[in-house]
């Protein structure tokens, strides 16, 4: 169970996954039904003191209320950074590589840490993470869903079933885009339908998927395309190749401008979005910075250091 805002917050908490600013952020709660011995009612016990079941709200005794047992709580993390659904030549939703690590012991609350814990940590506590709580008595163990909760055949991702938040920098564009940090590169994302697909899911994304991602959050309704489709969702700002001096020009030999953060920076079959005027002001050039994802978890980079700084670019803006 999660619910919005912090220990002290008041309301229901219920399994439906956060999406929410960073500075809002989430709490989680245990909540575990226990049989009366010699039979009865059952109770819930929850610290969270009014938690949502099957769409009704449920009133629970406190967690020291309830009979003796042990807490655990693991966060539910890819294990890699870097993925292809092509891996075996072909297009398949390839199997998403979670494990469950050690989090919290013996607390009955918690307040959501996304920061992963073995892939690099890109976001500086925003991203999406998902998590699994165990409750042993005696011999006895039970737990909210985990890494086996798998999405159909072992392929793709989790389902909803398992505890998932997301927490984002703020209410823009870049913004949303940051609750992709912590979710691997996955070379040909996908879905059966773009409601499904696996960056709406918060799974993972290749380049093209992620950027349609900020942009879908923001209330565009752009489908998810490959690099060689974003051109006709945004209008072309200026376009140019980079010279010995590591700033771009035009065919004119015009020095291409820095036209704003959040425009999209499209070099063959690459995207990323720009996010900092560093280098020379006013001016695109290799020192200035992106939010991309290429065969890692997404991240903001330098130009010069992407791997595409030598290649042609054209600066992009989504359409109104």
């Amino acid at each position: 169970m999660s619910r919005v805002g912090g220990l002290d917050a008041t309301g229901t908490a219920d399994a439906t996954a956060k999406r929410v600013r960073a500075d809002q952020g989430v709490t989680l709660f245990a909540a575990v039904e226990v049989a009366p011995e010699g039979g009865g009612k059952h109770r819930w016990y929850s610290d969270a003191g009014t938690i949502k079941l099957g769409g009704k709200p449920v009133t629970t005794a406190p967690i020291a209320d309830a009979p003796a047992f042990t807490i655990r709580w693991s966060k539910i993390e890819p294990t890699v950074a870097d993925m292809s659904n092509e891996a075996s030549g072909q297009f398949r939703f390839e199997a998403i590589d979670y494990a469950a690590t050690a989090w919290r012991d013996g607390v009955a609350a918690a307040a959501a840490d996304v920061h992963p814990t073995l892939t690099p940590d890109h976001g500086d506590g925003v991203g999406t993470m998902r998590y699994q709580v165990e409750v042993t008595q005696g011999d006895r163990v039970v737990a909210s869903p985990g890494v086996e909760a798998r999405r159909g055949r072992g392929a793709g991702g989790l389902t909803d079933a398992v505890a998932r938040v997301s927490l984002r920098r703020d209410d823009t564009y870049l913004g949303y885009l940051t609750e992709m940090y912590g979710q691997p590169y996955i070379w040909a994302s996908a879905g059966s339908t773009d409601a499904t697909h696996q960056s709406e899911r918060l799974e993972g994304s290749d380049c093209a998927d992620f950027v349609v991602y900020g942009a879908r959050r923001m209330g565009k309704k752009i489908p998810y395309v490959y690099t060689g489709a974003l051109p006709r969702y945004a209008r072309t700002l200026a376009a140019g190749t980079v010279g010995d001096d590591g700033i771009y020009r035009d065919a004119d030999g015009d020095e291409v401008p820095f036209t704003g953060v959040g425009d999209l920076i499209l070099f063959p079959r690459h995207v990323g979005v720009l996010t900092e005027d560093r280098g020379t002001p006013g001016v695109l050039d290799v020192d200035d910075i992106m939010m991309h994802t290429l065969f890692d978890s997404p991240k903001e980079q330098r130009i010069g250091d992407s791997g595409y700084a030598e290649t042609a670019v054209q600066l992009l803006r989504w359409k109104k």
